[in-house]
Protein backbone atom coordinates (compact mmCIF):
# COMPACT_ATOMS: atom_id res chain seq x y z
CA UNK A 1 0.00 0.00 0.00
CA UNK A 2 1.27 3.77 -1.04
CA UNK A 3 1.78 6.06 1.62
CA UNK A 4 -0.21 9.20 1.90
CA UNK A 5 2.75 11.45 0.89
CA UNK A 6 3.00 9.12 -2.13
CA UNK A 7 -0.80 8.93 -2.67
CA UNK A 8 -1.03 12.74 -2.24
CA UNK A 9 2.46 12.81 -4.47
CA UNK A 10 0.20 11.22 -7.17
CA UNK A 11 -2.87 12.86 -6.90
CA UNK A 12 -4.92 10.12 -5.64
CA UNK A 13 -5.84 11.99 -2.62
CA UNK A 14 -8.94 14.51 -3.94
CA UNK A 15 -10.24 16.41 -1.09
CA UNK A 16 -13.50 17.42 -2.79
CA UNK A 17 -14.10 13.44 -3.69
CA UNK A 18 -14.01 12.75 -0.53
CA UNK A 19 -16.32 15.69 0.75
CA UNK A 20 -19.41 14.51 2.93
CA UNK A 21 -22.36 17.18 3.04
CA UNK A 22 -23.15 17.76 6.63
CA UNK A 23 -26.93 18.09 7.31
CA UNK A 24 -25.55 21.58 8.49
CA UNK A 25 -24.28 22.79 5.25
CA UNK A 26 -27.55 21.01 3.23
CA UNK A 27 -29.80 23.86 5.32
CA UNK A 28 -27.47 26.42 4.62
CA UNK A 29 -27.27 25.80 0.89
CA UNK A 30 -30.79 25.55 0.22
CA UNK A 31 -31.33 28.88 2.44
CA UNK A 32 -28.99 30.73 0.49
CA UNK A 33 -30.34 29.18 -2.76
CA UNK A 34 -33.80 29.96 -1.77
CA UNK A 35 -32.86 33.74 -1.17
CA UNK A 36 -31.03 34.71 -4.02
CA UNK A 37 -33.71 33.26 -6.14
CA UNK A 38 -35.99 35.68 -4.50
CA UNK A 39 -33.06 38.24 -5.15
CA UNK A 40 -32.71 37.32 -8.36
CA UNK A 41 -36.66 38.05 -9.19
CA UNK A 42 -35.87 41.74 -8.21
CA UNK A 43 -32.83 42.30 -10.60
CA UNK A 44 -33.28 43.88 -13.67
CA UNK A 45 -31.05 42.23 -16.17
CA UNK A 46 -28.17 45.32 -15.88
CA UNK A 47 -28.15 44.34 -12.06
CA UNK A 48 -28.16 40.59 -12.76
CA UNK A 49 -24.89 40.94 -14.83
CA UNK A 50 -23.31 43.15 -11.71
CA UNK A 51 -24.08 40.26 -9.47
CA UNK A 52 -23.09 37.39 -11.47
CA UNK A 53 -19.89 39.24 -11.51
CA UNK A 54 -20.18 40.16 -7.53
CA UNK A 55 -20.54 36.00 -7.09
CA UNK A 56 -17.74 35.03 -9.51
CA UNK A 57 -15.09 37.63 -7.26
CA UNK A 58 -17.04 35.77 -4.30
CA UNK A 59 -16.52 32.44 -4.71
CA UNK A 60 -12.63 33.13 -5.97
CA UNK A 61 -12.43 34.74 -2.54
CA UNK A 62 -13.99 31.68 -1.04
CA UNK A 63 -11.37 29.53 -2.65
CA UNK A 64 -8.60 31.48 -1.61
CA UNK A 65 -9.80 31.48 1.82
CA UNK A 66 -10.20 27.68 1.84
CA UNK A 67 -6.23 27.11 0.52
CA UNK A 68 -5.54 29.46 3.48
CA UNK A 69 -7.25 27.54 6.02
CA UNK A 70 -6.12 23.97 4.27
CA UNK A 71 -2.57 25.35 4.73
CA UNK A 72 -2.65 26.39 8.17
CA UNK A 73 -4.47 23.49 8.90
CA UNK A 74 -2.23 21.02 7.29
CA UNK A 75 0.73 23.16 9.33
CA UNK A 76 -0.73 22.83 12.58
CA UNK A 77 -1.59 19.09 11.92
CA UNK A 78 2.38 18.60 11.37
CA UNK A 79 3.52 20.73 14.21
CA UNK A 80 1.04 18.40 16.35
CA UNK A 81 2.46 15.27 15.01
CA UNK A 82 5.78 17.04 15.74
CA UNK A 83 5.51 17.43 19.23
CA UNK A 84 4.09 14.09 19.73
CA UNK A 85 6.93 12.45 18.79
CA UNK A 86 9.39 14.39 19.89
CA UNK A 87 7.63 14.01 23.43
CA UNK A 88 7.97 9.91 22.87
CA UNK A 89 11.35 10.61 22.24
CA UNK A 90 12.03 11.64 25.79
Amino acid sequence: MKSVIERLFYGEIDSFESFRWTDEYKMVTKEFTTKEEELIKLLSEADREIYDKLMDVKLHCFVVEAKIHFSYGLKLGFKLANEILEKKKV
